[in-house]
């Protein structure tokens, strides 16, 4: 079934968008047959789930850390993944610097931010997001490699689109402009089980699936 699923999606996207299925909450078995399903960039969300997967799996997968990162779990990530999707503050990407400076390595993230104005979602806010890109030139250990949102908790199609138009409009604009070679615009992570193809209509190259992938 979920080699089933994962055909049906990719067959509803184009070529140049990445599928990240999240295997969040799933068991290790059906982790491992979304992988033997040919999908290699696997999403989770909590650091223990993530770290007890990552014992078994290793770096047969691209590890994507989707979920809200609290500062003292950030040590767990480093050397691990392929991309942090999840950066909301400065207080975050120091950290991130701090820890991957001791290790010698360079992480790679993606700017999360909550252009809804939901309470119940971590995320940079539009007017803040300049503060935080000032902040990432000075970065030696942390590179910016795009951003990520999550669409409105709305039955709404349109306000869903306004959303993934504006983080678009943002997307472009940071490309356009000169922050340096620790800031590229390469991934657009937005669009998830409900509300994805909405997303590659405005945009997006990076989707995170779970639920159309699990059920």
């Amino acid at each position: 079934m979920i080699s089933e699923n994962i055909n049906q999606i990719q067959s509803e996207i184009p070529d140049h968008v990445t599928l990240v299925a999240v295997s969040k909450y799933q068991s290790i078995e059906d982790t491992m047959a979304v992988l033997d399903a040919g999908i290699h960039d696997l999403g989770e969300s909590r650091v223990q789930d993530f770290l007890k997967k990552y014992e078994v799996i290793g770096d047969r997968s691209r590890w994507h850390f989707i979920g809200h990162l609290q500062k003292n779990k950030v040590k767990y990530l480093i050397g691990k993944t392929f991309l942090i999707h999840s950066v909301d503050s400065i207080e975050l990407v120091n950290v991130i610097e701090k820890e991957s400076k001791k290790q010698g390595i360079v992480t790679d993230v993606l700017l999360q931010l909550n252009l809804a104005r939901e309470d119940s979602k971590s995320g940079i806010l539009a007017e803040n997001l300049n503060a935080v890109l000032e902040v990432i030139p000075s970065c030696q250990f942390v590179r910016v490699k795009g951003l990520m949102a999550m669409g409105p908790l709305t039955q709404n199609n349109e306000k869903i689109r306004e959303i993934f138009m504006e983080l678009k409009r943002i997307y472009d604009r940071i490309k356009e402009e000169s922050w340096g070679e620790v800031i590229k615009m390469n991934y657009l992570s937005m669009g998830m089980t409900d509300d994805y193809t909405i997303a590659i209509e405005e945009g997006s190259n990076m989707i995170r699936v779970g639920r159309k992938i699990f059920s």
